[in-house]
């Protein structure tokens, strides 16, 4: 690659480097449609919400369904817990490989969430309002304490948000190769951002539907009646259609950054081969890159 100014020649083609307010432009307008399409985010997670409140009339159904199942699933011997949330926002409790991190108290209290922390083998969850959560919670303890896979699914989870987070911040690096280049781990990096943000979530996603399954078959044993399973079945399935539409989402959202920053920040083409044959009136390639040098950024 052979560089005159902030023009350089790549094969038989010859690129103008974009300019730093060009870059700085990708930047904003990434920035707002990154932001723009994680506006998308509550259409996947309120069909879920609007449900969880309608079930609060309902708990009384699905009790002592979810109790037989704590005592069916032997889990009490390594130690699980299921606690009635009355704890103050003060109280902390550990959650996904260990780690500190304060529970949304009020929504759990209000029955709009419920939790398994693995860090203390405890399920988190009103009973008078919100048993409707606990098979799947129960499913999360399930993963963690008696499946290998469940619970190293588990351990991805936060390294999986990080990773998608860190694509991110690779979506909005410049590109300074033209497209022809030969492609080092950095440009596979810049050019598959938005995948690997999707895939980087993917781990998040098969542990709930495995939470999910294993629920539900619980709540089967216990002898949940038919159509509460159906309606059981149902509810989850809006659970996990707000953690695909996270991944989904982000994805997306990551790719579209990267995107308006290769418009604005990739060099551009300016002349390509001469053919010979071509006519001769055609400014030659010193021409060319001078003309443009002036006129692009």
């Amino acid at each position: 690659m052979t560089r005159v100014g902030n023009t350089f020649e790549y094969g038989d083609n010859t690129y103008v480097q974009r300019s730093q307010a060009s870059a700085e432009v990708g930047a904003i307008l990434a920035t707002v449609a990154s932001a723009a399409v994680m506006k998308a985010l509550p259409s996947f997670s309120n069909p879920f919400l609007k449900q969880m409140v309608k079930e609060h009339d309902k708990n009384h159904l699905y009790k002592d369904a979810f109790y037989k199942s704590v005592q069916n699933s032997n889990l009490k011997e390594k130690g699980l817990e299921v606690i009635d949330t009355f704890f103050s926002n003060s109280d902390k409790v550990k959650i996904n490989m260990g780690l500190e991190s304060e529970i949304v108290n009020k929504d759990i209290k209000a029955g709009l969430n419920a939790c398994y922390a693995p860090g203390n083998r405890k399920i988190f969850l009103n009973a008078d309002k919100a048993t409707i959560s606990g098979f799947h919670e129960l499913g999360h303890a399930m993963n963690h304490l008696n499946s290998k896979t469940g619970r190293f699914l588990q351990a991805l989870r936060r390294p999986g948000y990080a990773l998608a987070g860190i694509m991110g911040t690779v979506a909005m690096f410049s590109r300074r190769k033209p497209k022809e280049a030969n492609r080092d781990f950095q440009d596979f990096l810049q050019d598959n951002c938005g995948k690997i943000a999707f895939a980087a979530m993917l781990p998040t996603v098969i542990e709930e539907s495995m939470a999910s399954y294993k629920g539900v078959k619980m709540a089967k044993e216990a002898g949940l009646k038919e159509p509460l399973i159906k309606n059981l079945k149902k509810f989850y399935g809006k659970a996990l259609l707000s953690y695909a539409g996270y991944a989904v989402v982000t994805g997306l959202s990551v790719f579209a950054a990267s995107k308006i920053m290769e418009i604005f920040t990739r060099p551009k083409k300016v002349t390509t081969s001469y053919d010979s044959n071509f006519d001769n009136s055609f400014p030659s390639k010193s021409n060319t890159r001078r003309d443009f040098r002036s006129s692009f950024w």
